[in-house]
C-alpha cells in the first residue's frame, strides 16, 4: 500500500480531520450562517440605492457616454501619434483608418440608443413640445 502512487484525482487526509470538516460545514448548514447564502437570499431593500441604481444608469447613460468619451480620448492620441510619424507607411495609415471608421459605428449607436422610461418623469407624462408652425402655435393673421 505504501508503493501506489497517487493519482491527480486523490487527495491524502486523515479520516478524522475529514470528519471534523464534513460536521463543521453540517453545522453551518444548519445555523444558516453561510455568508453566501444569507447575502444571497435576503431581499433587496425596494427604497435602498440597490434598487434604483440601474434605473438612473440607464436613464443618465452613464456607460455610452463613457465609452464615447474613452473613444474621443483614443481617435485623438492616434490623430497625434499618426501626425507626429516623419514617414508613415500603409499599416500606420490603416491603424488610424480602422480607428477612425469604428468612430462612426460608435457614434451611430451612441446616438441611436435611448434610456429607459423616456417618456416618464416621476409618474408625470412629459408633454409633448411643439416647434414653430405647428398646429398648437398657430400665429394671428
Amino acid at each position: 500500500m505504501a508503493n501506489e502512487v497517487a493519482s491527480k484525482d486523490t487527495v491524502n487526509v486523515n479520516r478524522d480531520d475529514y470528519d471534523a470538516m464534513r460536521d463543521h460545514i453540517n453545522e453551518l448548514e444548519d445555523k444558516g450562517t453561510s455568508n453566501i447564502y444569507g447575502t444571497l437570499n435576503k431581499p433587496v431593500n425596494k427604497t435602498g440605492w440597490l434598487w434604483v441604481a440601474p434605473e438612473y444608469f440607464s436613464r443618465w447613460r452613464i456607460f455610452p457616454r463613457c465609452f464615447i468619451s474613452m473613444y474621443i480620448y483614443l481617435l485623438y492620441e492616434v490623430t497625434v501619434w499618426f501626425m507626429a510619424l516623419s514617414e508613415p507607411n500603409m499599416a500606420q495609415a490603416g491603424l488610424v483608418s480602422v480607428v477612425v471608421g469604428a468612430g462612426a459605428a460608435w457614434f451611430g449607436l451612441y446616438v441611436n440608443s435611448t434610456s429607459t422610461n423616456q417618456d416618464v418623469v416621476g409618474n408625470q407624462p412629459i408633454q409633448q413640445q411643439h416647434g414653430y408652425g405647428s398646429a398648437s402655435s398657430s400665429r394671428k393673421k
